[in-house]
């Protein structure tokens, strides 16, 4: 849901002889000989010069479900496409800055509605075909292809138009809009993986570009650009990814990147089998999910040879939120059942269930401390965008009572399970993904905390892949429980989730019309901190959006965690960071001893 982070820093200085080196120790590579030109232009990392060779192994909780970087939604497909495709303009965790990415450099009109991208020379595709602007072009029309499901298409628009993105020749790509919109260059830029015209320009032409780079798609097919490619895809095992020899940066010294040879992602059942395996040394690097863990792995860091690192509370959001859409299935069947819908649609039912959660509890049972309640879409961390004046749900069972009483729900039969005026038990079915203990602990402590003020929950882990698509595309679920993680600071990337139209709207995407005044007025202020300049005045609008969600809850908020995050000592130049791909989003700069 939000954007790609992948640095790209750029020196000009000695330009001469960093080619020469390159042709002169690399003369024999297949990409040297050709008749389009060489790079001419490599991007150069300002990092430590590192050692070729070496791999990673990480832990992933669920398989890829694509790598087609435009249609997919989860963290399980982006950590895997993040790594082998680019985009015009990349992204650096540490500073917050944009910098070059496929294209050198990029101009602005003077009204600012349109930014022309210089791409470079000689950029290839991982199979060897050059990549021009033309490849950028057919990526912006696949976003906004209207068989093509993807919440770019709702983000990148200004005033319900769409970005035109146009090749004016090979090596240029120019973008225009509208009006004024503040994230211009972030979202033509940085957030738009770049696609392989050549290769699924058939499959948009068939209507089948959904399916496209799916997970069971001929391995060879998958061309890429960024620092690796696939080498291997074992449903329910690993992930393979090998260096792509055509990767355009280069170090200091004039040597290729990335520097690993591989990366394996593992695909592991629990959490809890991920600390184990970090621990017995069969995989490098972990964010620590269960933070009561933290204090054990502090106590083997020295002995085992790894580090241990606090990087502070996190932007992503722990909640839980209720299906609203009112909507039927094709046969008629409505998504969720009548009786059911009027409850969630209350905003009492919602308020009650914001007060029922001892998110204090949560902290300190799940988290073991390292954790603070979290009442609205922003955390602390985000430190300009976050409105510390939302409405606090402290835990307060007799103020949930007191709603749940408003509504006429109650126990009216004495067997402890209040029900409805028509004598339906106020029951629904949680859902959330398998696999993550710290998850499956939050839900039983909440389904605990609803049987105090007489709900009955009934708690359902479900695979991942599984849960995206009932929440997505079925939308045959009664609630929710996930976590979002949060790649940039800016509320821009959150459109897809704030607009009553948008494909990540969660508890009622796609709308036609916004179905409340409070979400159509969200969206006016979406929009409106969207088109202005002035970062003082889209604070103002976002700060109420903020409220209002606090406000009527759609979403329940739970706790903001720390992050802590361990790694072997033998990797050098990692950088982590608070924000996506936390420990290898500058992965073509790591190496290994």
């Amino acid at each position: 849901m939000r954007r790609i982070a992948l640095i790209i820093g750029i020196i000009f200085g000695l330009y001469a002889l960093v080619i020469f080196s390159v042709l002169e120790r690399h003369e024999d590579h297949p990409r040297f000989h050709s008749e389009f030109p060489m790079i001419a232009k490599p991007d150069t990392s300002q990092t430590e010069p590192g050692k070729p060779g070496g791999r990673v192994i990480i832990g992933a909780l669920g398989d890829p479900k694509t790598l087609n970087p435009i249609v997919a939604s989860e963290t399980s497909s982006r950590d895997i496409y993040s790594r082998i495709f680019s985009a015009l303009t990349g992204y650096n965790n540490i500073t917050q800055e944009i910098l070059p990415g496929l294209a050198e450099s990029w101009d602005f009109s003077e009204d600012k509605l349109t930014l022309t991208f210089h791409i470079r020379e000689g950029l290839r595709w991982s199979d060897g075909t050059p990549l021009t602007a033309y490849d950028a072009e057919f990526t912006y029309k696949c976003i906004y292809d209207e068989r093509v499901e993807n919440s770019l298409a709702d983000i990148m628009r200004v005033d319900g138009e769409p970005f035109k993105g146009v090749a004016l020749d090979s090596l240029t790509f120019q973008v225009s809009i509208p009006s004024t919109f503040a994230p211009f260059l972030e979202w033509a830029g940085a957030a738009v993986p770049v696609l392989p015209k050549h290769i699924l320009e058939p499959e948009l032409e068939k209507g089948t570009f959904d399916s496209a780079y799916n997970v069971s798609w001929p391995l060879d097919k998958i061309v890429c650009s960024g620092p690796y490619m696939v080498e291997k895809y074992e449903s329910g095992v690993k992930t393979v990814l090998r260096r792509n020899p055509n990767y355009w940066r280069i170090d200091r010294d004039g040597g290729e990147l990335p520097y690993l040879e591989r990366i394996i992602h593992l695909t592991l059942r629990s959490t809890e089998t991920e600390m184990l395996m970090f621990q017995t040394g069969d995989i490098d690097m972990i964010t620590v999910n269960k933070l009561a863990d933290a204090p054990i792995l502090e106590a083997e860091a020295e002995k085992k040879g790894y580090t241990v690192e606090n990087l502070g509370i996190s932007m992503g959001q722990n909640m839980f939120w209720f299906n609203l859409h009112a909507g039927s299935k094709e046969d008629g069947t409505p998504y969720v059942a009548p009786h059911k819908l009027k409850w969630f649609q209350d905003v009492r039912f919602r308020k009650a269930m914001s007060y029922v959660v001892d998110k204090e509890g949560i902290a300190d049972t799940v988290f073991g401390g390292l954790a603070e309640p979290l009442y609205g879409p922003e955390t602390r961390a985000n430190k300009f965008w976050y409105n510390p004046d939302t409405v606090k749900y402290n835990y307060d069972l007799d103020k949930a009572r007191e709603y749940l009483d408003e509504m006429g729900l109650s126990d009216r039969d004495g067997d402890g399970v209040r029900e409805d005026s028509d004598g339906n038990p106020v029951e629904f079915t949680m859902i959330t993904n398998t696999g993550n203990d710290q998850r499956e602990l939050i839900g039983n402590l909440i389904k605990d905390d609803l049987a105090k003020v007489g709900i009955r929950m009934n708690f359902n882990p479900i695979e991942f892949n599984t849960l995206i698509v009932k929440i997505s595309n079925e939308l045959t679920y009664e609630c929710c429980l996930l976590g979002l993680t949060s790649g940039d600071p800016d509320p821009s990337s959150g459109m897809s989730s704030w607009l009553s139209s948008g494909h990540m709207h969660l508890w009622y995407p796609n709308q036609p019309e916004p179905a409340t005044e409070w979400e159509a007025r969200i969206d006016e202020l979406m929009h409106l901190q969207m088109t202005t300049l002035d970062r003082d005045k889209r604070k103002e609008y976002y700060d109420e959006v903020q409220y209002i969600v606090s406000d009527m809850c759609p979403y329940i908020y739970l706790v903001s965690p720390q992050v802590i995050v361990a790694y072997k000592n033998k990797f050098r130049n990692l950088q982590p960071s608070i924000l996506r791909h936390r420990l290898l989003w500058n992965i073509e700069e790591v190496w290994t001893e």
